[in-house]
């Protein structure tokens, strides 16, 4: 017995089932239950506002008569169920253009509309379901702008489609495949398996097939039903062959929970049988990045390859602190590298104090190194001036447009990529201000009583990402943050440790604390270009001769994932 629960996409699954051959109808018998049904509405008072209000509010768990629903399920006593819960959210966001949304801050909105209402159906609903529940994909998008606009005009929603800019194809379908990520993520924390769309329901170019094409432009029709279904139905009929014939176990805990993981989580299926140029770390995106979104960059040097490939793809490359006009070229360097001229932040206090220095939390007691060739240096970009400063005054006023520049790019910026690239730092004793190099390499004089190296643990890394993300916060209310980890080794190492070990140890680090940091805010994503460079499956095809430069192939394929 198996129950098709959810709203407006169980209807052409109950009439798909209805199509299914001998072979599946003979073993299931199947029933609706669908949550936006008149039954389940609480009382409206008759008026007719009041009827729309309360069904447009059954899309949602608080707007619905939930002791109703449980007592459907009790009596209908399904061994097995099918869940399309909600399922066109994608599609209301993705039809209508709008300048001052793109498609970044859709897919962010869909994120925060869509997921937490699902999860509430999902922790509702789960613990009055049989055990063999599996939940179904909505229909992927129609590919054509215009078959949306003429569809039959006896539907309720077509004359909308008539005078409106509706949104090209790939960013509907990109809206959809995040909904989709958001469906197997949130089931997959609750024990439900996701079943895939099949095949035969996509077209050539991945959107919803013509013969499959529903009423409307959100739904599909019988035809889409009835494969889905069947897939559904296998799948479930697979799930019953792994329980031992013993009654005396639940389903629950007979049944091998790994059997309808996606592909994603088989090394197989995702690296070993997988092209190397091929392999695609990402799974569920938080958020998406429009070409119009201001996107900025700091980080370690890997960050300068994002940087400009940004800038090439098409992206706007958010630049704070351009090049004075009519600057001599030797005077140009390390410009555009990064969206403020800070060169290389190579830990995450660095980050943390340059935030703090530019919005005056924090006034280091070093302020001006002398270079051992002459002039002077920033202790904190010791290296931007590559002939140095002529005099302290010179520092001084070049950093205070500095700062300023660093303010604007962080009230302003839409996206945020920080590459974090080393846990290994010198730190002054005097005030605890972190340098990006030793006192002595490129300005400055190294002393024991003023200074000393410092290995950040992963606990203090932990601490100072929070730290910056809540200081952010403070000055650019809905900041979007990607973090990722360096994939170039360490050069050298003040550890005492050998360098290989010193490397393993500091990316570690990194990479745990990026991904403790992302887990814990719904704003920060973390992009595995770390592994996307060092992973078994690129062989060290991805580094040059000295293993630790990164070929131009090993970035090209990080921003192929990025910007597909």
């Amino acid at each position: 017995k198996v129950v098709m629960v959810g709203h407006s996409h169980i209807a052409a699954l109950s009439r798909g089932f209805e199509l299914l051959g001998p072979d599946l109808r003979g073993k299931f018998s199947g029933s609706q239950l669908p949550l936006s049904g008149e039954k389940f509405l609480p009382e409206c008072g008759g008026s007719a506002e009041s009827a729309r209000r309360l069904k447009v509010l059954a899309n949602r768990v608080a707007g619905i008569n939930t002791s109703a629903v449980k007592s459907e399920l009790q009596r209908l006593g399904p061994e097995a169920a099918i869940l399309s819960l909600n399922g066109s959210e994608h599609s209301v966001l993705g039809f209508f253009r709008s300048e001052a949304m793109g498609p970044g801050k859709k897919a962010a909105k869909l994120r925060r509309s869509f997921e937490p209402s699902f999860r509430d159906w999902i922790r509702f609903l789960k613990p009055h379901l049989p055990a063999l529940a599996v939940a179904v994909l909505p229909p992927p998008p129609i590919e054509s702008e215009q078959l949306i606009r003429e569809f039959p005009g006896k539907n309720r929603s077509a004359n909308r489609f008539v005078d409106v800019e509706i949104e090209p194809p790939r960013v509907r379908l990109d809206l959809w495949k995040c909904q989709c990520d958001l469906i197997r993520s949130v089931c997959g924390q609750f024990g439900i398996p996701v079943v895939d769309l099949p095949p035969d329901v996509f077209s050539e170019s991945g959107f919803l097939a013509q013969e499959c094409w529903g009423g409307d432009p959100t739904h599909g029709n019988d035809e889409f039903g009835r494969r889905v279904v069947r897939d559904a139905l296998d799948t479930i009929g697979r799930l019953v062959s792994l329980l031992p014939a013993s009654s005396g176990v639940s389903a629950s805990s007979r049944a091998d929970p790994c059997a309808l993981l996606p592909d994603h989580c088989f090394w197989r299926q995702s690296v070993g049988d997988v092209p190397r140029d091929r392999v695609d770390p990402v799974v569920t995106p938080k958020f998406l990045i429009d070409r119009t979104d201001r996107v900025a960059t700091a980080g370690s040097c890997f960050a300068q390859h994002i940087s400009r490939r940004l800038r090439d793809a098409g992206y706007s490359y958010f630049v704070a602190e351009p090049e004075p006009a009519g600057a001599p070229e030797y005077d140009r360097s390390s410009y555009y590298d990064f969206s403020a001229r800070y060169g290389n932040i190579y830990t995450a206090r660095q980050l943390l104090q340059l935030f703090d220095r530019a919005f005056g939390y924090f006034r280091p007691t070093e302020k001006v190194w002398i270079r051992k060739g002459g002039g002077y240096c920033d202790p904190f970009r010791p290296r931007i001036e590559p002939r140095g400063y002529p005099n302290e005054e010179a520092v001084a006023v070049d950093q205070r447009l500095h700062l300023a520049a660093v303010r604007r790019m962080f009230r302003e910026f839409d996206v945020f990529v920080f590459t974090l690239g080393l846990t290994e730092s010198w730190i002054s004793r005097l005030d605890g201000a972190v340098y990006p190099v030793a006192p002595g390499v490129a300005g400055g004089t190294y002393t024991p009583k003023k200074h000393v190296f410092h290995n950040f643990s992963i606990s203090e890394v932990v601490d100072d990402l929070p730290q910056f993300l809540a200081k952010l916060q403070l000055v650019n209310p809905a900041p979007r943050v990607i973090l990722t980890v360096s994939p170039v080794p360490l050069v050298a190492t003040a550890s005492g440790e050998h360098v290989l070990q010193a490397t393993v140890y500091s990316k570690s680090v990194l990479r745990v604390a990026a991904a403790e940091t992302a887990a814990a805010h719904d704003n920060v994503f973390y992009f595995p270009s770390y592994e996307i460079i060092t992973g078994p499956h690129a062989g060290g095809a991805y580094l040059e001769a000295d293993l630790r430069s990164v070929t131009p192939s090993g970035v090209d394929h990080v921003m192929r994932v990025t910007t597909q």
